[in-house]
C-alpha cells in the first residue's frame, strides 16, 4: 500500500511539472510533509466510531464513513498512519511553450479485500497563466488568467524577474497526497 501511494504521489508530480519544454529556470518549490500516527483506543464497527490517541496524549472519537472496507479488521491497539504532503512548485516558461488553462490529474489507491484498511488519493492541479506586467523597480510581477483576471505578485526572489518578459507562461502546480494506513500494534 504504502509503495502504490508513494508511485501515485511521484507520477503526479512529474507528470504535472515535467511535461513542458522550453523552461526559463525560473522557479520555486516548496513541500510540507505531515506524518502522524494515532493508536485506537476503542472501535465499534457496528456504529462505526474509533477513539484514536496521538503521541501527545489528545484523543478524539471520528466517526468512519461507509466507503472505509474491512472496518472489521482494525481492534484496540492497532496503529493508524497518516501521511499528508502538499508540494506547490512555480516555474516560467517562453510565451509558445504552454498554453493557458488549468488541468486536474487524480489518482485513488485502496486496501484489497481483506487487508486492514488503507486508501491513498494523489491530486494534482496545475494552472497556467501568462505575464501581463512587470515592475522591476518595485519588484512587481502581474499574471493574468485565461478569462483575462489578474492578480500581482511580489516574488521571494525579486531578481529572477530579470529573466522573464510580458507574454512568458508560468506554471503553478499544486500536488497534494493523502495516505492512510492501519498497522497492529506489536
Amino acid at each position: 500500500m504504502k509503495l502504490k501511494v508513494f508511485i501515485i504521489a511521484s507520477c503526479l508530480l512529474f507528470v504535472s511539472t515535467n511535461s513542458f519544454s522550453e523552461n526559463k529556470d525560473v522557479g520555486m518549490e516548496q513541500t510540507i510533509t505531515v506524518k502522524q500516527q494515532l493508536e485506537v483506543l476503542a472501535i465499534d464497527h457496528k456504529e462505526r466510531w474509533a477513539q484514536l490517541k496521538d503521541r501527545s496524549g489528545f484523543t478524539r472519537t471520528i466517526h468512519i464513513g461507509d466507503e472505509v472496507k474491512n472496518l472489521d479488521q482494525v481492534v484496540v491497539g492497532d496503529i493508524v498512519n497518516v501521511n499528508f504532503s502538499e508540494t506547490i512548485q512555480i516555474k516560467a516558461f517562453g510565451p509558445d511553450a504552454i498554453k493557458a488553462g488549468e488541468e486536474v490529474e487524480v489518482a485513488f489507491a485502496k486496501a484489497a479485500e481483506g487487508e486492514k484498511p488503507g486508501k491513498a488519493v494523489a491530486v494534482a492541479k496545475t494552472i497556467v497563466v501568462t505575464i501581463s506586467a512587470i515592475d522591476l523597480e518595485r519588484s512587481l510581477v502581474t499574471l493574468a488568467d485565461k478569462q483575462g483576471n489578474t492578480k500581482t505578485f511580489s516574488p521571494q526572489i525579486p531578481a529572477k524577474l530579470k529573466k522573464v518578459k510580458v507574454g512568458d507562461k508560468v506554471a503553478i502546480t499544486i500536488a497534494k497526497a493523502l495516505a492512510i494506513t492501519v498497522k497492529p500494534s506489536k
